[in-house]
């Protein structure tokens, strides 16, 4: 039960804003847990809040945009052309560099600024987090063992 417990807590922390995969994986692997459970519950932890931010701001702008009205302004011709190399070239380097640098959190809502297409934003932070969740579990794991190796 205690085990279960662990796992649970695996899933909650990496959804955690400011915590998320690079503390929790570690932890993890150091307490012995599966490392394969570990790197999935990381995973889907992470991965959940993402969804839930791309799908709750989208139903928050129609919100306040009806609430708003039609008081929007056009897009000035400088904002128009920043918004275009974002949507070029900044996407993948955010998502790539977001768990180490901001939090997945953090990069999303970023990128939902800008108004990045949510299927776009979904893939990126999701290739994003494969990686991260793969290279920490295996490098973490594979460190530990061999510090144990080492150490006797």
């Amino acid at each position: 039960m205690e085990s279960l417990w662990q796992y649970f807590l695996v899933f909650v922390f990496s959804a955690t804003p400011w915590i998320e995969i690079l503390l929790v994986i570690p932890a993890a692997l150091a307490m012995g847990l599966d490392p394969w459970l570990v790197g999935i519950l990381a995973f889907a932890g992470n991965t959940a809040p993402v969804f839930i931010l791309v799908y709750g701001y989208d139903l928050w702008r129609k919100w306040r945009s009806n609430r708003a009205g039609d008081s929007a302004k056009p897009a000035s011709r400088r904002r128009r052309r920043a918004l275009r190399i974002w949507n070029r070239y900044g996407l993948p380097g955010l998502s790539l560099l977001a768990p180490a640098l901001t939090g997945i959190h953090l990069a999303v809502l970023i990128a939902l600024a800008f108004r990045t297409a949510r299927q776009d934003l979904l893939v990126w932070m999701n290739i994003s987090l494969v990686l991260w969740t793969t290279g920490l579990t295996l490098g973490i794991y594979y460190g530990i063992e061999v510090l144990r190796f080492l150490t006797g």
